[in-house]
């Protein structure tokens, strides 16, 4: 296929993270381009895959499955695979044509090489990527609890139905505490999110009663105790937890940011590394840990 045919070139310029871009840079990029065709039916990516490719749709139309989460598509013009890009994340979810597609593609490495790619080039490309990515993040964080549960967990949202109080055993329970560090840490080291307590993964408000805290007090105390200890001091600075009422009951709701160091979760004198993928929270292996911290926290030295 001729990338550089005209109707191509003009296609490009439509595209929202080229809208910046002189002709004469547009025609730069474009060389650098490659083309995928995909049969109806076969996956582009699967989720927990690594790779810095980033995704334009020609024609055709493709499904993003989540886990646990409504399924997204992707039709002309749109644009995919830019959380791998800016941060080197595992692919959330699982891509796959559903009609015969085109894609163009532009591999991330690329735009990082200045011999292939010259910066002036790249920032611009970059920071319409970022603004993707934070309108997910900022819309999480600036939307109120109420809607956040009504929309359901995903990649920035997820629900617990307590803090420390396992509602089977009817216990405190060290691990139910793990369960929220983990989140907690998986948003730090991706792309921020917001965690909310008293609230099960059916969107049912269940509140904060069952944690049997004297006050809301004790209850930020408590967390805050908990991040401390167990992930750093460091990291408190990237979380903001504020107690609010949905419906007349009161829940927790945590707002995390994107932190500048990597957290781990120390859990039975062992520190683990999690990661969000997709709308859950994954650990990664030892041999993957190096990798992901040396791109997510250390690439630009």
């Amino acid at each position: 296929m001729d990338i550089l045919n005209a109707k191509h070139f003009e296609f490009l310029k439509s595209v929202s993270i080229f809208k910046n871009l002189t002709e004469a840079e547009l025609q730069h990029i474009i060389k650098q381009i490659q083309t995928r065709e995909v049969p109806e039916n076969e996956l582009v990516f699967a989720r927990l895959e690594r790779e810095e490719i980033l995704y334009i749709v020609r024609y055709g139309k493709l499904k993003l499955e989540l886990a646990g989460n409504d399924d997204k598509y992707f039709e002309k013009g749109d644009v995919f695979g830019e959380l791998a890009v800016i941060n080197n994340n595992l692919r959330t979810g699982t891509i796959k044509a559903i009609e015969p597609s085109l894609l163009f593609s532009l591999n991330g490495k690329d735009l990082l090489n200045e011999s292939i790619i010259p910066s002036t080039i790249s920032i611009k490309i970059f920071i319409e990527l970022a603004k993707m990515i934070s309108s997910y993040l900022t819309n999480a964080q600036n939307t109120s609890t109420y809607s956040l549960i009504e929309q359901g967990e995903n990649d920035f949202v997820e629900f617990k139905s307590t803090l420390r109080w396992n509602l089977y055993t009817k216990k405190f329970d060290k691990e139910i505490e793990n369960a929220a560090l983990k989140t907690i840490a998986a948003f730090l080291n991706s792309s921020g999110g917001t965690l909310i307590v008293g609230v099960d993964d059916k969107k049912e408000i269940l509140g904060l009663a069952s944690d049997k805290f004297k006050d809301d007090d004790h209850c930020l105390l408590h967390l805050t105790k908990l991040i401390q200890d167990r992930v750093s001091m460091q990291h408190t600075q990237f979380v903001t937890a504020n107690i609010e009422q949905s419906n007349g009951i009161k829940i927790l709701r945590v707002d995390i940011k994107l932190a500048n160091e990597p957290a781990y979760v120390i859990h039975n004198n062992e520190e683990t590394f999690y990661i969000r993928s997709g709308p859950s929270t994954a650990q990664l292996r030892v041999s993957e840990i190096y990798d992901f911290i040396h791109s997510r926290f250390y690439k630009s030295g």
